[in-house]
């Protein structure tokens, strides 16, 4: 083979590498340019990088991806649809753009499109902790208490010291009637965030349905050590005390809801306070 063949074979893909390298750094030049407008929160010169950088090279999937974060701040989600789209067509291993593409397909309503894509991200990545929390709430939403609780159990797996995926599970546990793993869960809701209302709240409706109302009782005086106008725990707790043969506290309890204006008070007031 001779000199001159060898350099019609070479001289090709030596042209090409170049070429590609020159397109790589190009696009690389407009991302960064990108990403400095997106950080001053100019919003119109970014994407007109991302797009460029794009154009110098098809296979930019960062690009592609903090293009679909513009469009989905400007409320522009078919163009932030599509390219996250193309950012998972270009990595179909990025567990974030699927959750990404799954929360913004929540959105527009498209549910089964979120749940497929939630289930890609979770299957790329087991430990994905916000994926896991988005199904169990989505799986509580729709009524699949079980399902949900197997979910948020490996949510809680991979991380233990975070208090809303014990709300969450005791809420599908209590749902399910098992009001004593309901209240494991929020208990340890309460330990985890003590100034968390709902974890008092929820603790209280558990305890009232296994008849166990001074512990309702109790954790409706701790929510109100939060918040004391929370208006509707007045009713609550008169509600446990008139149980209990405690008509006066119960009446009273009526009457301070009433001051806070709650629309129920007076009904009431009328019912058990005769």
């Amino acid at each position: 083979m001779n000199r001159l063949f060898l350099l019609i074979i070479i001289l090709p893909v030596l042209l090409l590498t170049d070429s590609c390298k020159q397109k790589g750094a190009e696009s690389k030049e407009h991302f960064n340019i990108a990403n400095d407008f997106l950080f001053k929160d100019n919003l119109d010169n970014a994407k007109k990088e991302y797009l460029l950088a794009i154009e110098s090279d098809t296979a930019n999937w960062q690009a592609c991806y903090e293009l679909a974060g513009v469009y989905e701040l400007e409320g522009d989600f078919n163009n932030a649809l599509y390219f996250f789209n193309k950012t998972v067509q270009l990595n179909p291993k990025f567990a974030i753009g699927y959750y990404n593409k799954s929360n913004l397909e929540e959105t527009v309503g498209d549910e089964k499109g979120s749940m497929k894509d939630l289930n890609k991200a979770i299957a790329l990545k087991k430990d994905f902790f916000s994926a896991l929390l988005t199904k169990g709430r989505k799986e509580y939403g729709s009524g699949h208490y079980k399902e949900a609780i197997a979910t948020l159990t490996g949510a809680i797996n991979v991380r233990q010291d975070f208090y809303v995926p014990y709300s969450m599970r005791g809420s599908s546990k209590f749902k399910t009637g098992d009001f004593e793993g309901a209240i494991k869960d929020f208990d340890t809701e309460i330990h985890l965030a003590p100034t968390h209302l709902m974890g008092y709240v929820n603790r209280s409706v558990a305890n009232g349905e296994m008849k166990n109302y001074r512990a309702a009782i109790n954790d409706i005086n701790s929510a109100l050590q939060v918040n004391p106008l929370w208006s509707q725990g007045y009713i609550s707790r008169g509600m446990y005390e008139y149980k209990l043969n405690s008509k006066d506290s119960a009446c009273g309890d009526f009457r301070m809801a009433y001051k806070l204006k709650n629309p129920d008070a007076e009904a009431y007031s009328k019912q058990y306070c005769k």
